[in-house]
């Protein structure tokens, strides 16, 4: 077994450990289960079901509860002698297997069904022997095969973060090669994985080998690699008990339980814990030779293009996207965010004309698919369902894929950067590759990074909608503080600054579909005040000013709150409450 320092590290980048169903999925360890607090919600529910790969069952699934189990053998005197032992082998390097009482050789379901009957009743009726609380012992099926269990998963999938990524590499800060702790390749001539060398050499994220179901790899030795869910529990937990087993009993090491992991009391310990651990200035950016900048460009054709004249065309057609990776690595937990396959450029699967490795969608879906959360926009858009966002994107026809918004991203070079740009679209070798990064940072140097308006004494500080007044007094709209509080809601994002690139940006968040101008026209220059005989879109203008402004306070969540900041200020009105917005007329 690999010692304690050597097995304790940094995480793999982007660790999301699925599923909880399935054979026996977490191993106890270093003593018995914390507890849960409502013991009829569990993270530690598993169902033993692993006849069903024969053929339909024919009992209801077993419901195993894990933790409880553990805690039940940690009062026996003997089990610290075999630990986890008592229920799972382990192979020569001493990770475990998950499958209970079964290493890598494959069992047929007669095999299987004994191997649990024998040993877990047999356990039991040990148990109640030596007068301790036990399972059932009796050969009724009913007792185990419970097809209406009276526990409820409260399971959570855990993600490491970058903090928690932090906290196990600084484990390692002192080792030589502190990434292969956790981290580890193939190598084809060796035929097994290796310690990866250097951080340029990690492959990334677990889910780029170890996927949901395993996968098979003809002619590698092994051919199988195990799910994500295998690998993970394996190495994990065999390292924090490998820890725990070397320190004592008060040495620091991570959860070997179910709920350790995948409790929601536990996992907001454990962001708090890191919350403490991790230094506030601390470079949480996890370093694989990745650039700051990136200038992304369409994949030339194979062939050259000629036009209907014969003679060449450029094969590119849209402007370049400079891109800053490095802030986009600040708003996500995970390269996978983006990277959701391998760590390679999106064009190395998704071609222009679709490719089976990428799924046949093409390369200007997998970055404009707005339904896709991997895409440029389809990330975009989850930004833009964000309360400060919402108020206006939630009900306009603008923003994500709107065309118009095309220029926010292809950026076109003007005066000396034109020519650079120009040379580096049509060369295709590594020194225009190494060009990149600098003209990504110069062509982002001139786009704006925040959302700015028109200057305040240009603002109507109110704005009286009184044409349809009748019962009610006309409404007088804080017309100002509405601007300038969105504007406030978006400082600092760059995502915001980069889309709201005029001045009057902000503004079409109401003045939804007339052309951006510093004096937009009335909304009933558009809408009408009665529904009229001819068929129409537009609903009518009192439709419209409900529609616009109840739907902006419903989606900021600032409906009957106070959204201003300022002394004195009054509760945004409620949907339900129309004199909040136009008093009742005296009679």
């Amino acid at each position: 077994m690999k010692n304690a320092k050597q097995r304790t590290g940094s995480l793999l980048v982007a660790l999301v450990l699925l599923g909880a169903g399935g054979l026996l999925s977490l191993m106890a360890g270093g003593g018995a289960a914390r507890a849960q607090g409502d013991d009829k919600l569990r993270a530690d529910i598993l169902s033993i079901d692993e006849l069903k790969k024969f053929g339909p069952l024919t009992q209801p699934p077993v419901v195993f509860l894990h933790d409880k189990h553990t805690a039940a053998l940690g009062k026996q005197k003997q089990f610290y002698k075999k630990e986890c032992g008592t229920c799972h082998l382990s192979d020569k390097d001493g990770t475990m297997f998950l499958a209970y009482q079964q290493g890598d050789k494959p069992m047929d379901a007669d095999r299987i069904k004994e191997t649990f009957h024998a040993n877990c009743i047999g356990c039991h009726k040990k148990m109640a022997e030596d007068g301790m609380k036990a399972g059932p012992t009796d050969v009724q099926c009913k007792g185990c095969h419970n097809g209406n269990p009276d526990v409820a998963s409260n399971w959570q999938p855990l993600v490491v973060d970058k903090k928690l990524h932090y906290r196990h590499a600084a484990t390692q800060a002192k080792s030589e090669n502190k990434c292969g702790a956790c981290h580890h390749i193939y190598d084809e001539a060796a035929g097994k994985t290796i310690a990866a060398p250097t951080p340029e050499k990690v492959p990334g994220a677990c889910v780029y080998c170890h996927t949901e179901s395993g996968t098979e790899v003809k002619g590698r030795k092994p051919e199988k690699i195990r799910s994500l869910r295998l690998a993970a529990h394996g190495e994990c937990v065999t390292c924090h008990r490998s820890v725990a087993a070397s320190g004592g009993k008060d040495v620091a090491t991570g959860p070997t339980t179910c709920a350790g992991c995948h409790g929601p009391l536990d996992q907001k310990a454990i962001a708090e814990t890191s919350l403490k651990k991790v230094p506030a200035d601390a470079d949480l950016r996890i370093k694989l030779g990745q650039p700051d900048f990136a200038l992304i460009r369409p994949v030339k054709a194979e062939k050259p293009l000629v036009g209907a004249d014969g003679k060449p065309i450029k094969d590119y057609g849209m402007p370049p996207v400079p891109f800053d990776h490095k802030y986009h690595e600040s708003k996500n937990e995970t390269c996978v965010s983006c990277h959701h396959a391998a760590l390679t450029s999106c064009a190395a699967c998704h071609t222009p004309a679709g490719d089976k490795k990428g799924g046949y969608v093409p390369l200007e879906a997998a970055m404009h698919k707005v339904e896709a959360l991997q895409s440029c926009a389809g990330c975009h858009a989850v930004q833009q369902k964000k309360p400060e966002c919402a108020g206006c994107h939630a009900s306009m026809k603008k923003g994500v894929g709107d065309v118009s918004q095309c220029g926010s991203c292809h950026v076109t070079p003007q005066g000396a950067l034109e020519q650079s740009v120009a040379e580096f679209m049509e060369r295709r070798d590594k020194d225009a590759a190494a060009m990149a990064p600098g003209l990504a940072e110069k062509l982002l140097a001139g786009k704006r990074s925040e959302t700015a308006t028109i200057a305040v004494e240009g603002i109507p500080e109110t704005v009286t909608l009184g044409s349809l007044a009748k019962d009610y007094q006309p409404s007088v709209l804080p017309h100002r503080n509405i601007v300038l509080s969105l504007v406030a809601g978006m400082k600092g994002d760059k995502l915001a600054g980069a889309f709201h690139a005029t001045d009057t940006a902000v503004c079409q968040g109401c003045h939804h579909m007339s052309p951006a101008s510093k004096t937009p026209p009335r909304c009933g220059n558009c809408h009408p005040a009665v529904e009229g005989t001819a068929a129409t879109p537009r609903p009518t203008l009192k439709a419209a000013y409900h529609n616009q402004c109840m739907g902006c306070h419903t989606a900021m969540g600032i409906s009957g709150k106070v959204a201003d900041k300022a002394p004195g200020a009054k509760p945004v009105p409620k949907s339900t409450d129309c004199t909040g917005c136009h008093a009742a007329k005296k009679n």
